[in-house]
């Protein structure tokens, strides 16, 4: 058991330090990149307009391809919760009106 958990935990390590260098090596080719096409227009606002450009295009068409639909099942699944929650609730407000009621009449029928 003592082997398992070792294990699991090196592969996390090595997961956080794998994805780490990833990141790194992808931040350090968008600034190559950048540098570059500041050569290329002389102006790095210009390259960074382009590039930023590119991603917000890049990301709005991962979202409308991949995430839109997993996003609108994510909100209907949520609002179905919101309203058996707000079901339930109401149910228990109910519940304890009748509760209250019947306590009130059983103590005045007790005092009478």
């Amino acid at each position: 058991m003592k082997e398992k958990e070792l294990s699991g935990g090196r592969f996390v390590i090595a997961f956080l330090i794998f994805g780490t260098t990833v990141a790194i090596a992808i931040l350090l080719l968008l600034a190559a990149l950048a540098v570059w096409l500041s050569e290329l227009t002389g102006s790095f606002i210009a390259s960074a307009l382009i590039l930023g450009g590119f991603f917000a295009a890049l990301a709005l068409l991962i979202y409308l391809l991949a995430v839109r639909e997993a996003v609108e099942r994510i909100r209907t699944r949520a609002e179905t919760v919101y309203e058996v929650a707000r079901m339930a609730r109401s149910g228990y407000e109910w519940v304890l009106e009748k509760c209250s009621f019947l306590l009130r009449l059983h103590d005045t029928l007790h005092k009478a």
